[in-house]
Formats: C-alpha cells, structure tokens, sequence
C-alpha cells in the first residue's frame, strides 16, 4: 500500500498537530482486521469442513461462502441473541444432511474468528504509548451486541478513556453528533482532536464535518487512494483526509512516540514498497482542510440511520 510522498521523505512535523489533545479510532479494518480476520476464520472451517466432517471440497466452499455473505449482510438481529442468529446462519448455509452440525461448526468458527481478529502486539504498544500524553476513544459504527462482543473479547476497552457504539446511539458516522458526544465525554473541543479510520465516508467525512483539528485515513487498498485522487468529484471535498496512513503504525511518528530505531526501521520498509508517484495530488489532500471549528453539541434524538460499516 502505498504512503503519500511526504511521508516517504519523512516530514513528520506539521505545526498543525500540535494543539491536539485526543485521539479518535475506528475499531474494525482500522485496529482490527474484521474483513481479512473473517475471511481467514472461514478459509479454515472450510479445510475442518473437508477434514473432519468428510465435506467434498464444492460442499464446505458453498457452506462458508453463504455464511460468510450472509454474515456481512446482517451480522446481528434484535429478535435473536448473537448466538441464536449465527447458529441459524450457519444452519441454513450448510447442506441438508449437515445441519445437525450448525452448533458445532459455529462454535469453531466463533474461536478462529476471534483468534484472526486480535489486536496485533504492535497497535497495543502504540495505543499503549499515545495514551500517555493524549485522550483516547474508540468510536465504531455497527450493531451494539455485536460490536461490544469484539470489545470484550478482545479486550480492547482497557486502552480508552471513551467508547461509543451507533448502535446504542441516535446517529453513527458520518453524523458529527457522534464526534461531538465524544468530545463532550472527554471535555476537549473538535478542533484539538483527530480521527483515525479506514473508510472516507464515515471516518474522514465525519471527522472533516465535525470540524476536527485532522483527519488520518487507512486505505485498505492502493485502488481506493488513486479513486480519491484521480476519481472524486470536486464536490466530495468532505471525504478527504488531512493525512493518508501506508500502516497503522506510521501514524505514530506524526505524535513522534516512536523511538529512533523503530523509525529508521520503518522507513526501510515503507521505502521497499512500491510508491507511486503522487506529487501534486498529494499536496492537495494535505491542504485539503477548509472545515470550521464547531463546539461540542447537546445530544439530540431527531436523527437516527445505524447501517453499519463495521464488516
């Protein structure tokens, strides 16, 4: 994936980020690696599938493969628990004469779900190292039950001061209501605070809507950064980011918590990736700022659309 030409030349340094005091995280395919993490868990049922259960090859990929779509398409239903909606899942994308086996599969993939989805070693450290000169929060979009089983059993509440889920709200991101509670729990003001997130209508529109100090975004993939900067129309000014993050972790030499080594290390491997050339574009989405500094706001219930981005 590619980092945008400053980051490369290592100009960390922009005045800009020195009056932030919080820092905002979106939880999946930004902390987390929800999509490949999924993708992974069921790659594997499908070889247990084949091995243990005596699937032929075509009957455990078309059982993983509905689940899977099934699963995306609605992780959650408010009429079932989480379990009960999963077992049904899996119930209906295996064969008829395996169906018997739902409770069983689903609980195999539930702990290979959780084991591909772990907070990698290197974001505890770097969330670890922020959190002690700034306020952290976690903001996800997405069902509450479903979204807070991947707090708790990742254990991730332990490194913020503020967690916040749509799902138990009247608004999600974009909605800058959802930045604004945030800043009102952590008493700070949107200009001194600064979203990280993998998607631009949510994370980076958000944060820019809600007037936040800078937006940093995780593209998940080089396509989607050449669409931002060759593709988007002039009005979609809102869906550009302040910065563009190549890893996670390059997001902390911008706060300059990383020692010299871990620096040095890291652009050797930024520089072994291919990179291409984004002169002038990249210039624009770094001054690509324009936003109004907008005091936190008192909740309000008149707006509610909790569609989840969170898979």
């Amino acid at each position: 994936m590619a980092a945008i030409e400053q980051n490369i030349n290592n100009v960390y340094n922009y005045g800009e980020l020195s009056e932030i005091k919080a820092i905002f995280f979106d939880l999946d395919n930004t902390l987390i690696p929800t999509r490949t993490g999924d993708t992974k868990a069921c790659r594997q049922v499908t070889d247990i599938l084949q091995q243990k259960y005596g699937f032929t090859k075509d009957e455990a990929n078309y059982t993983t493969h509905n689940f899977l779509k099934s699963f995306r398409r609605c992780p959650d239903d408010c009429q079932s628990t989480l379990d009960a909606w999963r077992q049904h899942l899996w119930r209906e994308s295996l064969p008829p004469k395996y169906k018997e086996l739902a409770d069983t599969i689903y609980g195999i993939w539930l702990e290979l779900r959780y084991h591909y989805l772990a907070l990698p070693v290197e974001y505890v450290k770097l969330l670890q190292r922020l959190r002690q000169k700034y306020l952290l929060a976690l903001i996800t979009n997405g069902p509450s039950n479903a979204q807070w089983e991947k707090v708790r059993r990742l254990n991730v509440q332990q490194y913020f001061d503020c967690l916040l889920v749509s799902g138990d709200l009247p608004w999600e991101k974009p909605n800058p209501n959802i930045f604004y509670a945030t800043c009102k729990y952590l008493n700070v003001q949107p200009e001194h605070c600064c979203m990280v997130g993998d998607k631009l209508e949510s994370d980076i529109k958000g944060g820019n809507l809600a007037g936040l100090g800078a937006t940093f975004w995780l593209p998940l993939t080089l396509e989607e950064i050449d669409d931002l900067l060759h593709n988007q129309a002039e009005g979609d000014e809102q869906n550009k980011p302040t910065y563009i993050l190549s890893n996670l972790m390059e997001f902390c030499n911008y706060f300059n918590v990383t020692t010299n080594k871990e620096r040095e290390q890291q652009q050797q491997q930024q520089l072994q990736q291919h990179v291409p050339e984004y002169k002038s574009q990249s210039k624009n989405i770094l001054n690509c700022r324009g936003r109004s500094s907008t005091p936190p706001v008192e909740f309000s219930t008149s707006e509610s659309d909790n569609s989840s981005d969170s898979i």
